[in-house]
């Protein structure tokens, strides 16, 4: 007989034997071909979320400078064969809304509030992209239009759900007035911070438009969006266009803080690619710094023809760092004299000697006294000895005169400073008059202090719009002469300095982090115009500024979101976790019934054999018989594999919506996954069918053309195997008792173990592990006691000990049967204990809720401090008596924001740079006292402290939580992150466990202000109060603060959102598990017919000597519940054991409904599966089988 002809032949005669192994293939198939299908899936729909939200958009430019609105036309309208399809300028800001409800039945009325908003400024510019179908996608976006009328706004579906508002309702929008001045500086406007806008809502754009999902930043959730009119929201922040006009000849060009651009398809292979690239972005950033000008920058040059410079001033009153130092570099290219200055404003000067000898609000000047003409020399009543020491002034003589003070005196100072809160506590300070200088020349110039829109401007001190209130009633009338005096005759000093003194001392006292120079003095060259000087320094500035320097930088935002469509969760690898004892349960049961076949071909294989074929060409045989099994149950596997995914895909939108938080999936089949999940499925199941022939090698001939299985068990290695089952059982408890004492005690480490691991997750699995090898070495010890004695005793006690002597007749198939249920309960049961509900944790200090209550952010930053009664004052907050224990017994701890993308394990998408919260220092300490929060990895004793160190790489020290770090930025302790637009990376010093602040960083408010300048306030907080006040406190907190769009939620509620996706993901595997567990019942089933199948004769002996088929029944159905059950209970009692550190502490949220439902459901099945084997042992021939034997 040829090969070929016993392959077909086998095939056909052995077709029930051989279609459950097909079977077993198509399952494994399906579920590696499914998961490898969902994991495309989950990206191609993230990629299409990506491309749909953006409609239109490729690059967008936002900014925290507001430019000219014609800069869109002075940098792309003027190209020839422009690339550029759709331009829109756009003002984009935070905000939020609020809407009335109808009157209730009560005659009420509640404010429903939305915090967290995007703001769009929009025109039709803007609408025509929205509506711009992209050419990957199928879907027309029709944005909503706003109509004509200005306070017409259009909210996305997601905004008017929390609004509860419909077409027509009126809803009100608060956004922040952009300051001219930094808030938080000396002179920069505190109180009226925002405008609240009334608005009708003209349409809803729903989640499938991209209007209704617009957003630059990659999420799949759905964002809070209002569109409102440019026009209108430039006239109410006062950045529209002002037209010169006879009576007021002031202009002024309207100004955006944004940019969106549409690029045409520059032909090629990949036209999306190319127009949404990079390069793309960098070739629109270059033609945007081309056209340029200063007053882009909010800078201006200040042309002093009087004095014979001109001055590098900002409008914001303070000189960046960058910007001064790029000036003082042109100006050395060009060869021209530089002199900087730094101004401050004085509270008061007064003579030590002569306390009513005193001036009102006057100007001090840093400045460099041996400066060359046009800047010095000064002159001098009485000349100072240079250089000047830090404590010593020089005043000019008409303050002289006020104070009566000669050179030699000491002055008290009284001036502000700018507190962390944003308060301004006044100092003093004493100076010696070092020299007094003349108020003439070079010490008679305004141009010293840059002009400050509100106060330099005005005629008088009454007119002044400062952010602090002014003593007028000690303005004496020589300060008021000073200024403006009432003499036309006289001039008018203004805010020329009455005091000057060391630049690096007056910058040492008063420097800002926004930098340290008021103005850069520049003078022309000999012989030069001053004006075209000034025009070429200013051209030559603004070809030194790179755009990063100046943050206008177009970023490929379409590309970028197609980059992180790739997503921080491999969902191939996640599904084919969840599969994996559905995967486990396959192969086990291809081998269990491919063996089972080859056993029952013993006899033939041996005849073969004897024949002549040698065991290679027998092996041979059978591996391609497995192999055409394989095949066909790989074809059949690849079509389930699809409708699995498809399952998959449906459950992840609708069971497991808490794992993606979207419902905009879609399944994406690509013919390779097809073909991948296939190989990989095929690979699997011929080792375990290679394994399975194996088998043939370790019977002899004589073995096997008797039928016998494997060699019979002597006594000597029976008690041998018993022995070292008990040594191993009794070391496995020993092990799990000491280990338990330790994690329960607290004794474990809370560092890292190794490779991410920590100690706690590696005292689970060597917990667990032990544990089931201690139930399953009891089994194996239970199974090999008395088996040479005689089963003694009557009904269904003597059948039970008789099914445990059939158990034991295959000790080691009984005790892997075992195993794999074991296993697979140990991996559901301890996922099942892993549920964490963190609403049932009370506040404490060393876990992740920190002792904390509620979490607040606002969508507006608030400079003052919340914890005193005088920064409360000035945020508005009025508090009645009823309501006033809410304030006294509440503690905060404020944060600064730099916003940055969603890095919680809420988001799918691949972060760049998630937000960063700045740390006051107040707040380091009081975390490092109190101890507050869990560590993971982290060897520090105060690991607060970290924020503080000086890394000898130099980067900055951040803090993150674990979840964070290693999921979303695949990064741990030691780690680095770079910072877009920055020099500066940030590295890991350590990590939370299990913390409110997953998402995000945290760093120290020093480097916070150095990397971000600009960012002013606070707008994260974490609110200590008593839990019972905290629903009260919430409440009071909104409405007082609703004008900041201050939103607070439960601590708790926060984790729970965070820990709904872990626990969704419990559930998946929950699931999936579960069917690999149900699988796993049926390989038992199939260990219980092999055994039916190999005792047929002492069955038919049994029969022959009177036994009933019940009886018969009952023998094989208990051993089938013992083996079943012990599995059962092996896998759940080691999974508690090994969760024990977890039940222990609040929080934990075991499903036992669930659970119970599951196992129960796995013993019914696993019940009614051995009836295949009850059949096959009542229906065993009686006469036939004992003939045979």
């Amino acid at each position: 007989m040829s090969p070929a002809r016993l392959i077909l032949s086998s095939l056909r005669h052995y077709w029930r034997t051989h279609f459950a192994v097909v079977l077993g293939v198509a399952a494994a198939t399906a579920v590696i071909g499914g998961a490898l299908i969902v994991g495309d899936s989950v990206r191609a729909s993230l990629t299409r979320m990506s491309l749909e939200r953006l409609g239109g958009v490729d690059h967008a430019l936002t900014s925290q400078r507001f430019f000219r609105e014609d800069l869109v036309r002075d940098a792309f309208f003027q190209l020839n064969s422009s690339p550029i399809a759709d331009v829109a300028p756009a003002i984009v800001l935070p905000g939020s809304l609020t809407a009335r409800t109808p009157p209730d039945g009560n005659g009420e009325v509640r404010t429903r509030r939305a915090g967290g908003v995007q703001v769009y400024g929009i025109d039709p510019r803007f609408q025509m992209m929205m509506s711009r179908d992209d050419e990957t996608t199928d879907n027309a976006s029709q944005g909503q239009s706003l109509g004509t009328l200005e306070t017409r706004a259009v909210l996305n579906r997601r905004a008017a759900e929390e609004l509860g508002v419909a077409v027509g309702d009126q809803v009100s929008l608060v956004v922040e007035i952009p300051p001219s001045i930094p808030r938080d500086s000396l002179l920069g406007e505190r109180n009226e911070t925002v405008v609240e806008v009334p608005l009708t809502v003209a349409g809803i754009a729903e989640p499938e438009s991209t209007q209704g999902r617009f957003g630059l930043n990659p999420s799949q959730q759905l964002p809070l969006n209002v569109f409102v009119s440019l026009r209108y929201l430039q006239r109410l922040l006062d950045l529209s266009a002002l037209e010169p006009t006879p009576r007021d000849p002031t202009s002024r060009p309207a100004r955006v803080n944004a940019i969106f651009v549409g690029m045409l398809g520059t032909g090629g292979e990949t036209p999306l690619h190319q127009r949404t690239s990079p390069e793309a972005a960098a070739f629109l950033t270059e033609r945007l710094a081309e056209a340029l000008t200063l007053e882009d920058l909010t800078l201006r040059i200040a042309v002093n023809e009087d004095h014979g410079y001109f001055a590098l001033e900002s409008e914001q009153m303070i000189l960046d760092s960058t910007t001064a130092a790029a000036g003082k570099r042109v100006a050395d290219t060009m060869g021209l004299a530089t002199s900087p200055v730094y101004v401050y404003l004085l509270n008061e000067i007064a003579n030590l000697n002569a306390p009513d000898a005193y001036s009102m609000y006057p100007v001090v000047a840093g400045i460099n006294f041996t400066d060359d003409p046009p800047f010095g020399p000064f002159e001098y009543v009485s000349e100072p000895e240079f250089p000047l020491a830090d404590d010593e002034i020089v005043i000019n003589d008409w303050l002289a005169e006020d104070l009566h003070a000669t050179r030699g005196d000491r002055v008290r100072v009284e001036y502000f400073v700018v507190g962390d809160r944003g308060e301004l506590p006044e100092e003093t300070a004493e100076f010696r008059i070092a020299g007094v200088v003349k108020l003439t020349g070079a010490a008679d110039d305004r141009g010293f202090t840059p002009e400050v829109k509100g106060i330099t401007d005005v005629e008088g001190f009454d007119d002044w719009r400062q952010p602090f209130p002014l003593e007028l009633d000690r303005v004496t009338l020589r300060d008021d002469e000073y200024w403006d005096p009432q003499d036309a005759n006289r001039k008018a000093y203004r805010a020329t300095p009455k005091v000057f003194m060391a630049l690096d001392a007056a910058q040492a006292r008063w420097q800002s982090r926004y930098g340290d120079l008021t103005s850069l003095r520049i003078a022309a060259g000999e012989g030069e115009s001053l004006r075209e000087t000034a025009g070429e320094f200013e051209a030559q500035l603004l070809d030194e500024l790179s755009p990063a320097e100046t943050g206008l930088v177009f970023q490929p935002v379409k590309f970028q979101g197609v980059q992180a469509a790739q997503g921080t969760t491999d969902f191939t690898g996640l599904f084919i976790g969840f599969s994996f004892f559905l995967i486990l349960s396959a192969a086990i049961l291809i081998n269990l019934l491919f063996r089972l076949g080859i056993e029952q071909r013993f006899s033939q294989i041996g005849l073969l054999a004897a024949v002549g074929w040698s065991p290679a060409s027998v092996r041979k045989a059978f591996l391609l018989e497995g192999l055409a099994l394989v095949l066909i149950g790989g074809v059949i596997g690849t079509a389930l594999s699809v409708g699995y995914a498809a399952v998959m895909i449906y459950g992840l939108k609708t069971w497991w919506v808490g794992a993606i938080g979207t419902r905009f999936l879609f399944l994406e089949v690509e013919p390779l996954t097809l073909l991948s999940g296939l190989s990989a499925a095929g690979i699997l199941a011929m080792l375990v069918v290679w394994r399975a022939v194996r088998t043939t090698n370790q019977m002899s001939n004589r073995e096997l053309l008797s039928g016998a299985i494997e060699p019979a068990a002597t006594r000597d290695r029976i008690r041998n195997q018993s022995r070292t089952a008990i040594w191993l059982a009794w070391g496995a408890t020993g092990v799990v008792v000491l280990l338990l004492i330790v994690a329960l005690t607290g004794l474990l480490p809370q560092s890292e173990a190794f490779s991410g691991f920590s100690w706690q997750v590696v005292a689970f699995f060597v917990i667990g592990v032990a544990a089931l090898t201690a139930g399953l070495a009891a089994l194996a010890v239970w199974l090999n006691s008395d088996r040479a004695a005689a089963v003694k005793g009557r009904g269904a006690a003597a059948f039970a000990r008789l099914s445990l002597r059939n158990a034991a007749r295959r000790r080691a198939r009984s005790v892997l049967t075992a195993s794999l249920i074991a296993s697979a309960t140990f991996v559901i049961v301890a996922v099942a204990a892993g549920h964490r509900n963190p609403v049932s944790e009370t506040p404490d200090p060393e876990s992740g809720n920190g002792g904390f209550v509620l979490v607040a952010e606002s969508s507006i930053p608030l400079l003052y401090d919340l914890n005193t009664p005088d920064g409360r004052s000035q945020l508005g907050i009025d508090v009645s008596d009823e309501d006033a224990h809410l304030i006294e017994t509440m503690r905060v701890a404020p944060f600064h924001v730099k916003r940055g993308e969603d890095a919680s394990c809420l988001n799918l998408y691949r972060t760049r740079l998630p937000t960063i919260l700045g740390v006051p220092q107040d707040v380091i300490d009081e975390f490092t006292a109190s101890n507050r929060f869990k560590f993971a990895n982290t060897s520090a004793e105060e690991p607060w402290r970290l924020l503080e160190a000086d890394l000898e790489t130099g980067n900055v020290p951040v803090l993150g939580d674990m979840n964070t770090l290693q999921y979303s930025l695949h990064l741990g302790v030691g780690g680095t992150l770079d910072v877009p637009g920055n020099d500066a990376n940030l590295e890991v010093a350590g990590m939370l466990d299990g913390s409110i602040f997953q998402g995000v960083l945290l760093m120290s408010e020093e480097n916070f202000h150095e990397l971000f300048p600009r960012e002013a306030g606070f707008a994260y907080f974490l609110i200590e109060t008593p839990v019972e006040n905290a629903a009260a406190l919430s409440t009071l907190l909104e409405t007082e603060l609703s004008d900041s769009g201050f939103d607070a939620e439960r601590v708790a509620q926060r984790l729970a959102d965070f820990l709904a996706v872990q626990n969704t993901y419990l559930s998946t595997f929950l699931t999936l598990g579960g069917l690999g567990l149900l699988l796993g019942t049926l390989g038992l089933a199939t260990v219980m017919l092999r055994n039916v199948l190999e005792r047929r004769g002492e069955l038919a002996l049994m029969r022959a000597v009177g036994f009933k088929d019940t009886p018969l029944a009952e023998i094989v159905l208990w051993e089938n519940a013992l083996l079943m059950l012990w599995g059962i209970a092996a896998g759940a009692i080691s999974a508690f054991v090994a969760m024990a550190p977890h039940l222990s502490t609040t929080g934990a949220d075991v499903p036992w409904l669930n659970l119970a439902g599951m196992l129960a459901i796995v013993v019914v099945v696993g019940m009614l599966s051995a009836f295949a084997a009850v059949r096959a042992a009542v229906r065993t021939p009686i006469l036939s089988t004992l003939r045979g034997d």
